[in-house]
């Protein structure tokens, strides 16, 4: 089973050549694929009397984008900030004790990254769909979403390899050189992620549309003058997602049948490890397939329609933020323990200084009445 999973370096390498391979298609315009887009496409004036929902107009005045989306960013801001925030801190301050919280950490940092981002997102649709922060901004904050979900894949997937290794082959790799292979691991994740999402930063984002007085960010895009979004998204569909879902697949797979075979004693083990199995799969399946099938797919009349639930399904993507500091509580043991110790001593410093107050405040009282006796 161990021949199935390739090294990170054959992963990394494959990815870099299937962007080299976009930007070459971007560059010399051989693309098979005209009429495919992920973004919205300005459809012609037939076009859109034949299916008038389609047209990106109705698609940026929708109560699904002005109302809906950012609704539902809000709620990832709200519970992903603090939690993510907290688990940052406590992996932090124990990270000496247990090396093992490495991936999680690095997983943390890039949720706790990509929230800190969401309000520029919820701004934009509450504003509806009218981005006024710049290009460059707009850029930043795509390169971030987008960078957010694939480096939360790779980092889930190299938890889920770290545990088939200690569970399925607990004496294959132990030591300081296990350390440094996760070091090296998590350097070529964000290596790999930034070059990836560099290609973002370097194309225009924005695009006024004269009809509703607004600019959008990333929503509505010359198709014909982006071509290499077309490589561009499936080489990340492809290398960022499907490899990793099948890495993940096996491994949690195999972590299970092995569990299963020993007895009921780890049945709250398999419960927890086919539950983060589940939240992998909700959370990323829906948007990376639609993100295939929109570009896989000929673009005639209504094909902007599936930009919509591809729209809605970036949000379920985004939900993983608000998942991940949850999985990690109910995963790890030593995690509950230190968030316990966490609370305690942060409640304890309350205590503690609201007693110094109220001593500081006493004070003054007992010298009045010492006064009044002398």
């Amino acid at each position: 089973m161990s021949q199935l999973v390739p090294s990170p370096r054959s992963a990394a390498a494959c990815f870099i050549l299937l962007l080299g391979y976009s930007w070459l298609g971007s560059a010399n315009q051989l693309s098979p694929m005209r009429g495919k887009g992920r973004v919205l496409i300005p459809l012609t004036p037939q076009e859109a009397d034949q299916c008038p929902s389609a047209s990106e107009e109705d698609f940026l005045n929708s109560t699904l984008t002005t109302r809906l989306l950012p609704a539902l960013y809000s709620v990832v801001l709200l519970v992903g900030l603090p939690a993510n925030a907290l688990a940052c801190w406590v992996l932090v301050v124990n990270f000496r004790r247990c090396s093992s919280t490495l991936f999680m950490l690095n997983l943390a940092s890039a949720d706790l990254l990509f929230v800190l981002l969401l309000p520029f997102k919820i701004s934009y649709h509450l504003l509806g769909n009218h981005w006024v922060f710049g290009d460059y901004l707009c850029r930043t904050m795509m390169a971030f979403f987008y960078g957010n979900m694939y480096s939360s894949i790779l980092f889930l997937t190299s938890i889920g390899l770290e545990r088939y290794i200690s569970v399925v082959h607990p004496f294959l790799w132990k030591g300081s050189s296990w350390m440094w292979g996760k070091v090296c691991v998590c350097v070529g994740i964000w290596l790999v992620v930034g070059l990836g999402m560099s290609l973002l930063l370097f194309h225009p984002q924005i695009r006024h549309i004269s009809s509703l007085n607004i600019t959008t960010c990333h929503d509505v895009l010359e198709k014909d003058k982006h071509m290499f979004l077309a490589y561009y998204f499936l080489s990340l569909v492809g290398v960022g997602f499907g490899l990793p879902f099948v890495l993940v697949t096996i491994s949690y797979s195999c972590i299970l049948v092995r569990l299963l075979a020993k007895g009921r004693q780890h049945r709250q083990l398999v419960c927890v490890l086919a539950l983060v199995l589940l939240v992998f799969i909700l959370c990323f399946t829906p948007s990376n397939v639609l993100l295939f099938i929109h570009y896989m797919v000929e673009a005639k009349g209504c094909h902007n329609d599936t930009y919509r639930w591809y729209a809605t399904a970036l949000v379920l993507s985004a939900f993983n933020n608000c998942f991940d500091p949850f999985v990690y509580f109910y995963v790890s043991k030593d995690f509950r323990g230190w968030v316990r110790d966490a609370i305690s001593c942060f409640s304890g410093r309350l205590k503690t200084s609201s007693g110094r107050a109220s001593e500081k405040t006493a004070l003054p009282l007992r010298s009045s009445e010492q006064s009044q006796q002398g």
